[in-house]
């Protein structure tokens, strides 16, 4: 019975965390994506901006180039940046996770007390009630 309970919390508790962690993934893999499209948004709005004939009358070849390696450049360095936010989004959830999983082991110790509690006080009163019935 006992082995019983501590299955059922524990795998209880197993389908927590993991419905926990899909939903953190999927909130951050969600806004990571918008913060991204927003600034690609931004960027290909502002190069728009400038008409094709502007850019290619107004600036040498040299100076295309020079667009080009910067506009590479911030596009490797927002790369970078996502890679680093969502290594911290990763050990934030691990923090979590290892918490939840201290809470859980904390709550099946407590489950475990109180189940042989029961166990020790139904025996205790069977005890005596086959006393009683013996001695009348």
């Amino acid at each position: 019975l006992e082995r019983e309970m501590r299955e059922t919390m524990e795998n209880e508790m197993q389908s927590r965390l993991e419905h926990h962690r899909r939903t953190l993934r999927e909130r951050y893999d969600t806004e990571v994506e918008k913060e991204v499209r927003d600034r690609l948004g931004k960027e290909k709005r502002e190069w728009e901006r400038q008409s094709q004939e502007e850019r290619v009358l107004s600036r040498p070849e040299g100076a295309n180039r020079a667009v080009d390696e910067a506009v590479t450049e911030a596009v490797e360095k927002e790369r970078e940046r996502a890679r680093l936010e969502m290594m911290r989004v990763r050990e934030g959830i691990k923090k979590v996770l290892e918490r939840e999983r201290k809470l859980m082991r904390e709550q099946v110790k407590q489950a475990t007390v109180q189940v042989r509690e029961w166990v020790a006080k139904q025996r205790e009163v069977q005890q005596q009630q086959q006393l009683l019935s013996g001695g009348q």
